[in-house]
């Protein structure tokens, strides 16, 4: 503070210096001594004062003379025909032909003259300097609020992000949480299409056991009837009326195997029927198992139809809030950079060897690698600005959009290095293919590779769906080498 009042009385002494001198120095312009010179500029504005923003009072040729009238630092006062007024000091406007020969008074006068003009220059500028330190002291007074103001919206701020990441990982929570729920559809879906072709074979098995019943019931039938009718005749000696010994061993022998095979066809039929009962049974069983996994197959499609609709309502709402996408895609690159260490840290052998043809260097295939999938890239490889908010952000691959279900084919031969969900990506592939390179594959639907299997070119490896996908069923792809990310494009060819 002490300094400020003494700066005040400074300035206070330097306007009182000003006043004496300006005193002294009145009528300084008519102590100048006259002089004569001739206009060098084809066309030379002479002003009212010695400012280039003053109007002009006439206009000068070249080779006007003119009478010098005196002398304003870089410019001069003028008289010409009858008129005066200033011109700017210099050759190309104006040639003096007569220089002014000034008294040791006059000297002095313009000394004190320049003098006056530096303390003019001297008090603008500790008036800025007075300016200056008076906003200064005013914006000290006011620091403590400020950096309350300050420390309130940082709180916010820090709020308002933990807000957003946990919305961001609510999301990829769900998403792992909706990838469970088709992984437990899809085997509701093989164990009911295992159980249909179960309860076929047993229908079918039960129409024919049916069909030897009837079968043996008509034979039975036909033999108690004809039984039936020999009792109504009356008893018939057939042993007694054979002709010799020979013909009654004979009849003896043919009516023990007519009655041992009727007993045969009686357990047959009593064996036939209790399978019928126990086939029937289990028939009945399957149905009721059908009927439980049905309704089971019912409750998950509704859990996942109410979680599908629940992200699209999260996506909504990270699409509809600045802070939120931005939040998401910070996170898309948090999981970048975690998916970068993790394909570095990386390694796996094979399962087991196979036999196989041998397969031409990855990079032997540059321009000639067939889609991982058929449809329209909608999002490209490299830095993009996102056009809703500038924001600067950089893709690793590209997404080719497709409908859930289509077949993801291998793009070369290799061996499956990861194979399972990974955040941000969903269900993601990643196929070593030898000599550092990599192909990687997300938001995949279902994987039929394990870690460590071996696949074969163009082989089926996934299929599309929209696992940790923002923008709908799509495959998103990656081309790399020791770990970095290459245009995918200079790698595909053109179909």
């Amino acid at each position: 503070m002490l300094s400020f009042t003494k700066t005040i009385f400074k300035i206070l002494i330097s306007i009182s210096c000003l006043l004496l001198w300006s005193e002294t120095s009145s009528g300084l312009e008519d102590t100048l001594t006259p002089g004569k010179g001739v206009i060098t500029s084809p066309s030379l504005n002479v002003r009212v004062g010695p400012d280039r923003n003053q109007s002009v009072v006439q206009v000068l040729n070249k080779g006007d003379e003119v009478q010098i009238l005196s002398y304003h630092g870089e410019w001069i006062k003028i008289s010409y025909q009858e008129k005066a007024g200033y011109i700017r000091n210099r050759e190309r406007y104006v040639h003096i032909v007569q220089a002014p020969e000034l008294s040791r008074e006059a000297k002095k006068d313009i000394h004190v003259k320049k003098k006056e003009i530096e303390v003019k220059k001297e008090i603008e500028v500790k008036k800025k300097e007075i300016e200056a330190e008076r906003k200064v002291n005013a914006a000290k007074g006011k620091s403590k609020d400020i950096k309350l103001e300050i420390q309130k919206h940082q709180d916010q701020v820090k709020n308002f992000s933990n807000e957003e990441t946990s919305i961001i990982s609510g999301l990829d929570d769900m998403e792992l949480a909706l990838n469970r729920v088709n992984v437990q559809v899809r085997k509701i879906r093989t164990d009911l299409s295992g159980l249909d072709e179960k309860i076929r074979k047993i229908s079918s098995d039960s129409i024919k056991l049916q069909q030897q019943i009837h079968i043996t019931e008509e034979y039975i039938a036909k033999r108690i009837s004809a039984l039936y009718k020999l009792n109504l005749i009356g008893p018939m000696h057939i042993l007694a009326s054979a002709d010799s010994v020979y013909d009654f061993i004979y009849r003896k022998f043919a009516m023990e195997r007519i009655l041992e095979y009727d007993d045969e066809v009686l357990a047959y039929h009593k064996e036939n029927k209790k399978k019928l009962a126990m086939i029937l049974g289990d028939l009945d069983n399957q149905k009721k198992e059908k009927v439980t996994l049905e309704s089971d197959l019912s409750k998950q499609i509704q859990i996942m139809t109410q979680k599908r609709s629940r992200k699209k309502d999260l996506l909504k709402d990270i699409q509809d809030k600045k802070t939120l996408e931005l939040a998401a895609i910070d996170s898309l690159k948090q999981a970048a950079q975690a998916l970068d260490q993790t394909i570095l840290s990386l390694h796996v052998e094979p399962k087991k060897k196979i036999s196989r043809k041998p397969t031409s260097p990855f990079n032997e295939f540059k321009g000639l690698l067939k889609r991982p999938v058929k449809g329209k890239i909608i999002s490209f490889f490299g830095p993009y600005q996102d056009g809703k908010y500038k924001v600067l952000n950089y893709r690793s691959g590209i997404e080719i959009k497709a409908e859930r279900g289509e077949p993801v084919q291998a793009v070369h031969g290799g061996i499956v290095l990861y194979s399972g969900w990974f955040k941000s990506y969903g269900n993601m592939m990643i196929i070593d293919h030898g000599e550092h390179y990599y192909t990687l594959y997300a938001h995949a639907e279902e994987l039929f590779k394990s870690k460590g299997d071996y696949v074969e070119t163009e082989e089926v490896i996934a299929t599309v769906g929209d696992t940790a996908s923002m923008t709908g069923s799509n495959l998103y792809f990656e081309v790399r080498h020791r770990g970095e990310p290459m245009n995918p494009l200079n790698w595909l060819g053109d179909s």
